[in-house]
C-alpha cells in the first residue's frame, strides 16, 4: 500500500488507542466511585488501585456525573471515528514498487514426496504432467534415490529444480537422532546423482520435535549446520549452493538454537495459519499468529543480520474436523498466501504439498491435487496466475506506473508487475476472512468498489481485467478506459488488471522451447531425418536441441525461427489474453500451426477459439 495511505492508517490507529485509553481510565474512576466508595482519608491499608484513583481524584476533583458524561462522549466520538475510517471514500496517489513478472513466479514452489509409496509412485506420469500444466519451477525433497530420479527427470523435461532437504538420521524406529556422519554421503550422493537439478540444500527438518532421544538436541543441530556449510564451501562442485537454515516449530526453539548466521545464505520458517487467512494478525488457539511476527521474531533468531527467508512449508488443510477449511476457500487463500509472502520480502514460498498423498487425516489433504489427480481450486488458481505472470527471460529494470485508486480502501492489497514487452499486471485483492473458523462455513463478504486513475504519461491503450469465481474458474474482460478511468470491484479473491502498453508485444530475441496449451508437457521438436517437419514429442528440451527454437525478431509481430540452423521459416506470433501464443506460419493465407490430441502437428486456418493452437513460448537463454 502506499505511503501515504499506510500514514494516514497509523495515525488513525493512534488516535483510537488513545481514545480506548482514555476511555478505560474514566470508566475505572467512575466504578471505583460508584461501587467501592473509599474513603482516602481513613482507609490506610489500601491496595495499588484504590490509591491511584484516591490520586487522581484528589488532583482532578473528578464529579461522577461528569465522568459519566465524559464516557458517553469518547464511546459515540470513538464509533463516529471508527465509521468514518472504515467507509469513507479515500483517494490515494500510488507510489509502489514495481516488480519484474516473472520474478513472483521464481517465489513459488512446492512440497512432494517422490519416495512415498503412494500416488507419487503408481502414478508419476500423471503427476509430471499436471506439474507442466501447473507451471511451478520449484520443489522440495529429501536425500533418496527416488527424489534424485525424478528431479533429473523433471529438470530435463521441464526446467524444474529442486531445493534438497538435508538430514539423515541413525538407523532405528522414528524418530532417530541426526547421524552427522551420514553428511558426507548425502553430499556425495547430489554431487553424483542430482548436482544439475539441485538449486539450493536445506538444513534439517523440524528436528525440536523429532529429536527422539537426543537430549542434547540444540548442540546437535548447531554442529550439523556448522559441519554441512564448511563441507559445501570447501567442494568445488557444490559451493555455488546457497544454504537454508534448518526449520524449527517454536519461538522458544529458534531461541535456544540461536544465532545461524555464518552458516547459512537464507533463514527457514514453517509458516501455517491454518483456519485463518493469511494476513490474520493475532494469536489463536492453533498457535497462530501473524506473517511480521514469524518474520520478526522466528527469523530474526536464526539470521540477526536479516537474511531473506524462505518459507519451506505453508498451507492448508482441507481435513475440516481439525484445523482445516473447504477447498473453495482453500482455492482463495493459497494465491493469496503466494502473495502476502512477496508482498512482504519472503524469497520463496513452498506450498505444503502437490497431491493429497493418502494418509488418513489432516496430514493427508494439503495437496494441491486430489489423490485421483482432479484439480483443487487452488492448483486451478495458481495455474491461472503462473501462466499470466511468467515472463522468463534476460534481467531488465521494470518502468514507473503512476495511477491513483479512489474508493475504500480499508484491508486493500495489492502488488505490481512489469512483463519486458511493457505490460504492467496490478494484483489486488481484499485481506479478509472467507472461512467461518466457529462455525466451519465458507464467507462471502462484500466487495468494494474502486476506480482507478490512469496518468497520462503511461501510455496505456487497453486494460483487461482477471477475476475468479468461488470455484477459480477465470473469467477475462476488456476494460473500458474513460477519462483515464476504469471502474472494478475488489474482493477476497486475487484479481489481476493487464495494461497493455501502446508499443507493439514483442518476444525477447533468444532459444526457447514450445509447448501445445493441453499437453504441456510435450514439446515442439524438429526431427533430424525431415528438418522440414516439426512433430511433438515428450519433452525433454534441457539435453535436446531439436526442442530447442532460436527466435529472432523482424518486427511488426514476425519472427525468423530456426531449430539447430535448420527448419527456418518466418513465423507471425499473436499474443493471446490468457498468457498463450498463436504461431501464424502462412500469414498471407491465414495458417496457424496446429496440433491435435494425438500429438500430430499441422497447418489449419487460424481460430480464435481452438486451443489446439494455443502454445506456451517459454524463454530458455540467449542466443
Amino acid at each position: 500500500m502506499n505511503i501515504a495511505y499506510s500514514s494516514m492508517k497509523s495515525y488513525s490507529i493512534l488516535l483510537i488507542i488513545i481514545l480506548q485509553c482514555k476511555y478505560n481510565l474514566l470508566m475505572h474512576i467512575y466504578h471505583s466511585k460508584k461501587i467501592n466508595r473509599i474513603s482516602c482519608k481513613t482507609k490506610k491499608k489500601i491496595n495499588t488501585k484504590v490509591h491511584d484513583t484516591c490520586l487522581i481524584n484528589s488532583i482532578y476533583n473528578i464529579n461522577i456525573s461528569k465522568i459519566h458524561m465524559s464516557i458517553k462522549v469518547f464511546q459515540l466520538f470513538t464509533y463516529v471515528f471508527l465509521v468514518f475510517h472504515v467507509y469513507s471514500k479515500d483517494v490515494n496517489a500510488q507510489n509502489v514498487t514495481v516488480f519484474p513478472a516473472d520474478s513472483f513466479v521464481e517465489s513459488i514452489g512446492v512440497n512432494t514426496h517422490w519416495e512415498f509409496a503412494s500416488v507419487y509412485v503408481y502414478n508419476y506420469t500423471g503427476l509430471k504432467e499436471k506439474l507442466a500444466q501447473l507451471g511451478i519451477r520449484y520443489l522440495r525433497g529429501q536425500t533418496f534415490q527416488a527424489v534424485y530420479n525424478r528431479s533429473n527427470d523433471l529438470y530435463n523435461s521441464l526446467g524444474i529444480r529442486t531445493n534438497i532437504l538435508m538430514g539423515r538420521r541413525k538407523d532405528g524406529p522414528w524418530p532417530q537422532p541426526l547421524d552427522l556422519d551420514q553428511i558426507d554421503f548425502e553430499l556425495n550422493e547430489i554431487k553424483t546423482e542430482a548436482l544439475i537439478p539441485t538449486v539450493t540444500l536445506e538444513g534439517p527438518n523440524e528436528y525440536d520435535v523429532s529429536h527422539g532421544a537426543d537430549l542434547e538436541w540444540i548442540q546437535t543441530i548447531n554442529n550439523y549446520n556448522i559441519l554441512l556449510y564448511t563441507k559445501v564451501r570447501a567442494d568445488e562442485q557444490l559451493k555455488h549452493l546457497p544454504i537454508i537454515g534448518p526449520s524449527l516449530t517454536t519461538l522458544k526453539a529458534y531461541e535456544s538454537v540461536g544465532n545461524a548466521d555464518p552458516y547459512i545464505d537464507y533463514a527457514n520458517i514453517h509458516l501455517y495459519q491454518w483456519t485463518f487467512w493469511p494476513g490474520f494478525n493475532g494469536l489463536d488457539q492453533n498457535g497462530s499468529t501473524s506473517i511480521p511476527w514469524y518474520l520478526n521474531y522466528l527469523a530474526r533468531q536464526q539470521s540477526p543480520e536479516g537474511k531473506l527467508v524462505q518459507v519451506t512449508e505453508t498451507g492448508y488443510t482441507n481435513y475440516i474436523d481439525y484445523g482445516g477449511l473447504s477447498e473453495e476457500a482453500d482455492g482463495k487463500y493459497m494465491p493469496r498466501i503466494f502473495a502476502e509472502f512477496f508482498r512482504q520480502g519472503i524469497y520463496r514460498t513452498y506450498k505444503y504439498e502437490l497431491i493429497n498423498n493418502g494418509i488418513e487425516g489432516r496430514e493427508g489433504l494439503f495437496g494441491l491435487l486430489r489423490n485421483n489427480l482432479t484439480e483443487k481450486p487452488s492448483f486451478k488458481a495458481m495455474q491461472t496466475i503462473i501462466t499470466l505472470l511468467n515472463d522468463k527471460g534476460p534481467s531488465f529494470q521494470p518502468e514507473q506506473f503512476n495511477y491513483t485508486l479512489n474508493g475504500s480502501l480499508h484491508d486493500v492489497r495489492q502488488l505490481l508487475f512489469q512483463k519486458r514487452n511493457g505490460d504492467f499486471y496490478l494484483m489486488i485483492w481484499l485481506e479478509i476472512s472467507c472461512w467461518d473458523v466457529n462455525h466451519k462455513i465458507d464467507l462471502y463478504p462484500s466487495p468494494q468498489l474502486l476506480t482507478l486513475t490512469l496518468q497520462d504519461t503511461n501510455n496505456i491503450s487497453n486494460a483487461i481485467l482477471y477475476t475468479f469465481n468461488n470455484t477459480a474458474d477465470l473469467n477475462i474482460v476488456n476494460m473500458t478506459i474513460n477519462n483515464n478511468q476504469i471502474l472494478f470491484n475488489v474482493t477476497e479473491k486475487i484479481s489481476i488488471v493487464k495494461f497493455s502498453n501502446v508499443n507493439p508485444y514483442f518476444i525477447p530475441n533468444g532459444v526457447y522451447r514450445i509447448a501445445p496449451k493441453h499437453a504441456l508437457h510435450l514439446s515442439l521438436e524438429n526431427s533430424n531425418q525431415h528438418p522440414q517437419y516439426a512433430t511433438v514429442c515428450d519433452s525433454n528440451y534441457m539435453s535436446n536441441f531439436n526442442q530447442q527454437w532460436t527466435f529472432e525478431s523482424l518486427g511488426n509481430f514476425f519472427y525468423n525461427v530456426t531449430n539447430q540452423g535448420t527448419f527456418g521459416q518466418h513465423w507471425k506470433i499473436d499474443s493471446l489474453p490468457n498468457g498463450y501464443y498463436r504461431i501464424q506460419i502462412n500469414n498471407e493465407k491465414n495458417q496457424c500451426l496446429s496440433v491435435n490430441m494425438n500429438r500430430t502437428t499441422q497447418i489449419l486456418s487460424c481460430s480464435h477459439d481452438s486451443d489446439d493452437q494455443q502454445w506456451k513460448i517459454e524463454w530458455i537463454t540467449q542466443n
